[in-house]
């Protein structure tokens, strides 16, 4: 058995199979450096949810990082071919532990992986030929998660148009106005299940292509916000998690990883927008138009991201919903937004009502005493600790599915959207029980509840 000095270390290798390019860089967190590192990572596509780095180890960088925890930031490049050199910024990478273990001949130590929160992969061109014959796109694209609102609005590709065109049918293409001139239009993301495999494709989730853009960034800006109004026309969240640009000099892209599924709308819920494409497209760059232009962005976010959660229980749900609320007639009626000295709710509602005046009619009204029990009377008792009991749940529903449907309201006409062109119109809802029936389930739950 040697002695402990004179034990030699060794790493353990894994299984470095299906992974791509070697790259070599540096490791950090804070203060900590390790320089020199090997690292590859998993093989990554546009659509690619989660992605691991696998980190190649010396002795030395082994023992260095058997102390360190997560996140970490590695930073390496590589070349793909003559005159290119690509490289990959990994960040928030929580690494598995690293695992000593002693032998009586050797001390061994595991080479490590680690999740990435996100990468940005940068390939750039250096001066030559490849350079030169580059041009400058003005593009950015982008992959999104699948709703309605996109499942409608993207255009056919070249085969799906050729085929369509053999049976008589057509459709014209989609284009929306963005910031600074440039346009952008969906379309179906085309994902290869086996390389080489031509036919062997899918059309699974949706792009989108901006064209014209003076700046990547103010073209996220814009498509973000373009998802955001699209999740709430469909009721069903949808965001981009990948991107991508070009200019001159180099090509970018960009992806956030481990974001969950997001839920669908329930069996038989009908999107925000009537299922029809030219009022969809014309739904989505009139919200577009007026958000932009707007301030308070941040609530209208806040608010259409409270309507899009469900898992929660039906007390939560109603004072989500009212703060929702409250955010969402900020943002309607554009009122200054002054942290020490807010303005009570019923102001903000007042001033809504002055511009729409008819806009509530039919729904548990939302402010009022306590006697008619408003569903700002019934927000402060739960918040005050009032406990329900099972036969407060039907009450408890409705109320929840008229403060939904208030809120969708208030953002529908502060996005400039006429409310009978909606599905939460009087004559849409009078499908509804909770619309008719809420009055008696009203009164009933008022007369056992306390004063808060």
């Amino acid at each position: 058995m040697a002695d402990r000095a004179e034990r030699p270390d060794i790493v353990v290798p894994e299984e470095a199979a299906g992974r791509g390019p070697f790259l070599r860089g540096k490791l950090c967190k804070d203060q900590l450096c390790c320089p020199d590192v090997l690292a590859q990572f998993d093989q990554i596509a546009p659509h690619t949810r989660k992605s691991r780095i696998h980190l190649l180890l010396s002795a030395e960088q082994a023992k260095r990082l058997f102390v360190v925890n997560g996140p970490l930031e590695f930073e390496g490049s590589f070349s793909t071919r003559d005159g290119v050199i690509e490289t990959r910024i990994a960040r928030d990478i929580w690494p598995q532990p690293i695992t000593q273990i002693t032998h009586e001949e050797a001390f061994y130590w595991t080479q490590n992986s680690g999740r990435i929160g996100s990468l940005e992969s940068r390939t750039r061109f250096l001066p030559g030929p490849e350079l030169d014959s580059r041009k400058n796109p003005g593009t950015a694209w982008f992959v999104a998660r699948p709703c309605f609102a996109l499942q409608i609005l993207a255009n056919h590709d070249k085969e799906e148009a050729e085929e369509a065109a053999r049976f008589g049918f057509s459709k014209s293409d989609v284009v929306f106005s963005l910031s600074d001139g440039a346009t952008a239009s969906i379309h179906r993301y085309l994902r290869f299940h086996r390389p080489g495999a031509l036919r062997d494709v899918k059309r699974n989730g949706y792009s989108i292509l901006v064209e014209g853009t003076r700046d990547p960034f103010t073209a996220k800006r814009d498509v973000d916000a373009l998802l955001l109004l699209a999740s709430f026309a469909s009721r069903q969240r949808t965001l981009s998690a990948h991107w991508s640009y070009e200019t001159k000099e180099e090509w970018v892209r960009l992806w956030q990883f481990n974001i969950g599924k997001f839920q669908k709308r329930y069996d038989g819920e009908e999107p925000v927008v009537p299922r029809d494409r030219d009022e969809c497209r014309a739904f989505l760059q009139t919200a577009f138009d007026k958000y932009s232009a707007s301030i308070h962005q941040p609530l209208l976010e806040a608010a259409i991201y409270a309507l899009l959660s469900h898992d929660m229980t039906l007390e939560v749900n109603v004072a989500r919903l009212f703060s929702a609320i409250q955010g969402a007639l900020y943002f309607a009626t554009q009122w200054p937004l002054n942290p020490k000295q807010r303005p009570h709710i019923g102001e903000l509602h007042r001033d809504f009502l002055a511009a729409h005046p008819d806009i509530f009619d039919g729904l548990w009204p939302l402010l009022g005493s306590r006697t008619n029990a408003s569903l700002y009377y019934l927000r402060n008792t739960i918040v005050h600790g009032e406990a329900f009991s099972e036969v407060d749940w039907a009450a408890l529903s409705y109320a929840g599915e008229h403060l939904r449907w208030h809120l969708e309201r208030i953002i529908l006409a502060a996005l400039g959207w006429d409310i009978e062109k909606s599905t939460v119109s009087a004559r849409a809802l009078s499908l509804f029980t909770a619309y008719g029936g809420w009055k008696s389930e009203r009164d009933r739950l008022a007369a056992g509840m306390a004063t808060p």
